[in-house]
C-alpha cells in the first residue's frame, strides 16, 4: 500500500517544473542565498545573525590612512579572492575611499590651477591618472567577475536542486519498492550520502526541499515496515555526523584569526541542517553541545566587537580634536600668498593626520566627517576669495604694464635722446610701482617692455659714439689750452691779470665741444686752473668781492656755472630762512621769560643768541648779494 504524496511534495514538484523559465525567481533566489532556514527552534541568535555580525567585523578594516597607490595596491590583493560575494564589503570601501582620494587631489589640483591661469577663458585639463584608470579597470573586472560567478553559482544551484529532486525521486521509489529490508536499507543510507554531498539548491527552496526529503523517509520507514533496530541505526549514523561537527566547532579555538572561524562556523551550520535526526533522546544533547562549542567562536568575536568599540570611542576623541582645529582654520584669513602657503600646508597637514585616524563609531561617523569636511571647504573658499581678488589685481597691473609696453614701443625710434631719455626713466619708475603680474607673463612682459628700452639706448649710443668721433680732435685743442693757462702768467697788475684770465676763459668757452666720456675730466681739469689763476689774482691785490664777482662772470659762461649758480644761491637762501626761523622762536620764548622773577640770567643768554644769529644773517646775505641772479 502507497502513502499518498504530501501537499509539500505536489507544491514542490509543481515548482520544479516550471524553475527553468521562471527568470524573476531566479533574481529574487540571488538576494537570498546564504541564509537558509534554521531547523532547531533552539538555535542561537547569533547563529541567525551570523552574517550581519560577520560583515559587522569586515566593515572595521581602515582604509583611511592609505594612499592611491596602497589602496591600488590592496585592491589588487583584494580582487585576488576567488569569492567575489565575501569581498563585496572591501570592494565598496576600497571604491570610496578611492574615489574620495581622487576628488580631493582633483580639487587641489584646480586649486593650484585657479591660482596660476592667465584667463578666466583658460579650461582646467588634468594630465592623465594611470593609478585611478588601473583602480577603475580593476573595479569593472571584479563586477564582471561578480556577474559571471553568481550566473555560474545559480546555474550550479538549479543543478544541485535537480539533482537533489532526482534523489527524492529515488527515495520515493525505494519506499514503494518490494526490496528486502536489509537491501533497502543499504540503499537508503548510499542515498543519503550521496545528498548529503550535493552542493548547496537555491535558497527559497532549501526549506521545502528538507520537508520533501524528510516526508518520503519517513514514507520510506512506514511502508517497509524497517525493523526499530534499523531506524535507530540511521539515527546512530546521524549522531556521528554530528559529533564530528561538535568536534570541529570546538577546535575553532586554535584558529587565529576570529574572523575566518565564523566563516567556518556559519559552514558547520549549514551542514548541520542538512543531516538528520540523531536517537531521539540525544538529539537536545547534540544541539546542545553544538550550541555551547558554536558560543565560544560568539564570545571571541563578541571581545573584538568590544575592542574595537573602545577603539573607535578613541578615534572619535581623536577626529573632534581635529575638528576642533580645523575650525579655527576655516576662520582664517591672510593678505599674501605666502601665508596662505603655509596655511594651506597646515590645513592638508590635518587632513593627513584624520586619513590616519580609524574609524569612529557608526553613529558619529557621517556627522564628524561632516563637519571636519564642511571647516575644510570653508578655508579653500577663503582662500579662492584671496586667489580672485589677486587675479583681478594682476589683470589690472597686467593691462597697465602692457601699456607702459606699447608706450616704450612708440618712443624706441625716437632722436629726441634727452626727452625720450628722461621719458624711459619715469617709466621705468612708474613699472617698480605696479603690482606684480601673472608669474606665466611676468617675464614675458618684462622682457617686452627691456627690449624696447634697449633698442632706444642702443640708438642712441650709436649716435653718441658716431658723434664722439667727430669730436676727438677737440680733446687735443682744450687740453693745449689747459697746459697754456696752467703755465699762464697773468701780469703785473691786477687789471692786467683780470683781462687775461678773461680773454682765457671766452677762448675756453668758443671751444667746441668734447666727447661725452672725456667731457668731465676736461672741466675738471679747467676748474682747477682757474682756481690757481685765481690764487694769481689774490697775489696781486685782488680782494674777496672781486674774486667773487670774477668766479661768478666766469661760471656764467656755462649752463654747468649756472646750474652751480643756482644751487649756491639756494643753500645760502634756505641757511637764512632756517636762522631767521630759531630767531623768531627765541623772541617768543623772551616774551614770556621776561615776565618772569629771577629769569634774568635766561633771558641775557637769549638776547645773545638772537644777536649771534642776526649777525650770521648778515653775513650770509651779504654773500648772497655777491651771487648773480642770472
Amino acid at each position: 500500500m502507497h502513502a499518498e504524496p504530501c501537499r509539500e511534495d505536489k507544491v514542490f514538484h509543481s515548482y520544479h517544473m516550471d524553475n527553468t523559465t521562471n527568470e524573476a525567481k531566479q533574481q529574487e533566489l540571488d538576494s537570498t542565498i546564504g541564509n537558509p532556514k534554521i531547523e532547531e527552534v533552539s538555535a542561537p541568535i547569533e547563529d541567525q545573525e551570523q552574517d550581519s555580525h560577520h560583515d559587522e567585523l569586515h566593515q572595521l578594516e581602515d582604509l583611511s590612512g592609505l594612499g592611491k597607490e596602497e589602496l591600488l595596491k590592496r585592491m589588487e590583493e583584494t580582487f585576488s579572492n576567488p569569492d567575489p560575494d565575501q569581498i563585496k564589503g572591501t570592494i565598496q570601501k576600497l571604491k570610496d575611499t578611492f574615489r574620495e582620494l581622487v576628488r580631493e587631489e582633483m580639487e587641489a589640483k584646480r586649486r593650484a590651477w585657479e591660482e596660476h591661469k592667465e584667463s578666466e577663458d583658460d579650461k582646467f585639463e588634468p594630465a592623465p591618472d594611470f593609478v585611478a584608470d588601473k583602480f577603475e579597470e580593476y573595479l569593472k573586472k571584479y563586477n564582471q567577475k561578480r556577474t559571471e560567478l553568481r550566473r555560474s553559482r545559480d546555474t550550479e544551484q538549479r543543478k544541485n536542486l535537480a539533482n537533489k529532486m532526482a534523489l527524492v525521486d529515488e527515495l520515493k521509489a525505494l519506499a514503494e519498492s518490494s526490496e528486502s529490508m536489509n537491501k533497502a536499507f543499504e540503499k537508503l543510507q548510499a542515498l543519503q550520502s550521496r545528498y548529503r554531498e550535493i552542493g548547496p539548491v537555491p535558497s527559497t527552496d532549501v526549506e521545502e526541499l528538507r520537508k520533501v526529503w524528510q516526508h518520503h523517509l519517513d514514507r520510506f520507514f512506514d511502508v517497509v515496515k524497517i525493523s526499530r533496530e534499523l531506524r535507530e541505526l540511521d539515527f546512530k549514523k546521524n549522531q556521528d555526523l554530528k559529533n564530528e561537527l561538535i568536534a570541529k566547532a570546538e577546535a575553532l579555538k586554535e584558529e587565529p584569526s576570529v574572523r575566518r572561524a565564523l566563516d567556518q562556523l556559519h559552514l558547520f551550520h549549514e551542514q548541520w541542517r542538512e543531516i538528520g535526526p540523531a536517537p531521539k533522546e540525544l538529539n537536545d544533547q547534540l544541539w546542545d553541545q553544538f550550541k555551547v562549542a558554536s558560543d565560544k567562536t560568539y564570545a571571541r568575536k563578541q571581545v573584538l566587537l568590544e575592542d574595537n568599540k573602545a577603539k573607535q570611542v578613541e578615534n572619535l576623541a581623536a577626529k573632534i580634536a581635529l575638528c576642533e582645529k580645523m575650525d579655527v582654520d576655516a576662520e582664517k584669513v591672510f593678505d599674501s600668498h605666502k601665508n596662505w602657503q603655509e596655511a594651506n600646508n597646515a590645513v592638508e597637514a590635518l587632513f593627513e593626520e584624520w586619513r590616519k585616524i580609524g574609524h569612529v563609531p557608526k553613529d558619529d561617523e557621517e556627522k564628524t566627517w561632516k563637519r571636519f569636511k564642511e571647516s575644510r571647504q570653508k578655508f579653500f573658499r577663503n582662500r579662492e576669495t584671496y586667489y580672485a581678488q589677486q587675479r583681478d589685481d594682476f589683470k589690472k597691473n597686467l593691462a597697465e604694464k602692457v601699456a607702459l609696453c606699447e608706450k616704450a614701443e612708440s618712443l624706441k625710434i625716437s632722436t629726441d635722446w634727452k626727452g625720450t631719455a628722461m621719458q624711459f626713466k619715469r617709466m621705468q619708475d612708474d613699472w617698480k610701482k605696479i603690482g606684480p603680474v601673472p608669474r606665466k607673463v611676468s617675464e614675458k612682459i618684462w622682457f617686452r617692455f627691456k627690449a624696447a628700452a634697449d633698442a632706444f639706448f642702443e640708438n642712441r649710443n650709436k649716435q653718441f659714439a658716431a658723434a664722439d668721433a667727430l669730436l676727438k680732435e677737440n680733446i687735443v685743442e682744450r687740453e693745449a689750452l689747459i697746459a697754456e693757462a696752467n703755465d699762464a702768467n697773468l701780469g703785473e697788475d691786477l687789471l692786467s691779470a683780470r683781462t687775461a684770465l678773461g680773454e682765457l676763459q671766452k677762448r675756453w668757452n668758443e671751444m667746441k665741444p668734447a666727447p661725452r666720456n672725456d667731457f668731465e675730466r676736461l672741466e675738471n681739469a679747467w676748474k682747477k686752473v682757474q682756481e690757481k689763476l685765481l690764487l694769481q689774482l689774490k697775489e696781486k691785490g685782488g680782494d674777496e668781492n672781486t674774486l667773487q664777482r670774477i668766479k661768478y662772470d666766469q661760471l656764467k659762461q656755462t649752463e654747468k656755472g649756472r646750474d652751480q649758480i643756482y644751487r649756491e644761491r639756494s643753500v645760502i637762501q634756505e641757511k637764512i630762512k632756517k636762522i631767521q626761523s630759531e630767531i623768531t622762536t627765541i623772541e617768543n620764548n623772551l616774551g614770556m621769560f621776561s615776565k618772569s622773577k629771577g629769569a634774568q640770567s635766561l633771558v641775557a643768554d637769549y638776547q645773545a643768541q638772537v644777536e649771534k644769529h642776526k649777525d650770521e644773517v648778515a653775513k650770509l646775505k651779504a654773500q648772497l648779494k655777491q651771487i648773480p641772479r642770472e
